[in-house]
């Protein structure tokens, strides 16, 4: 693994046409034109702690289901994370289930500003509720 960085420690422009694509990239196509014939033919290794974990390449969630593909666009890739820092699995029942608790809430907050209105103002008759007395709506 190796990279090129110019420029310097306080953030200033390095002038003219000074880019990463014009001083840098030659710079690590000559590195590499040079070192590769010592390079190893052994496959790279992740080091020890960390882990590849397949991701969706949108929302950057671990999934199980699926594989990478040679794909440069795969919609699922391999990413390399330390232990501690690996993302979280989402799913569609989460999603569902984050959908349904803020749309429950919703209708309890409005039930609750509909019996203080109604404490303060005249009396009516309660008006049934048919997805809150059948615990949802299907």
């Amino acid at each position: 693994v190796g990279g090129v960085y110019i420029g310097f420690d306080q953030p200033r422009s390095l002038g003219g046409y000074a880019q990463g694509g014009t001083f840098a990239a030659p710079i690590m196509k000559q590195f590499i034109e040079t070192t590769k014939p010592r390079w190893s033919r052994v496959p790279f290794a992740a080091p020890a702690g960390v882990h590849m974990v397949k991701v969706d390449r949108i929302t950057g969630k671990k999934v199980f289901s699926g594989s990478p593909t040679s794909d440069p666009k795969s919609a699922i890739i391999w990413e390399a994370f330390k232990a501690e820092s690996e993302p979280d699995r989402a799913t569609r029942r989460d999603e569902l289930t984050a959908q349904r608790n803020a749309v429950l809430t919703a209708v309890r907050r409005a039930g609750q500003a509909r019996g203080r209105t109604q404490e303060t103002g005249p009396r009516k008759a309660e008006a049934r509720n048919f997805a809150e007395e059948q615990g949802g709506v299907y």
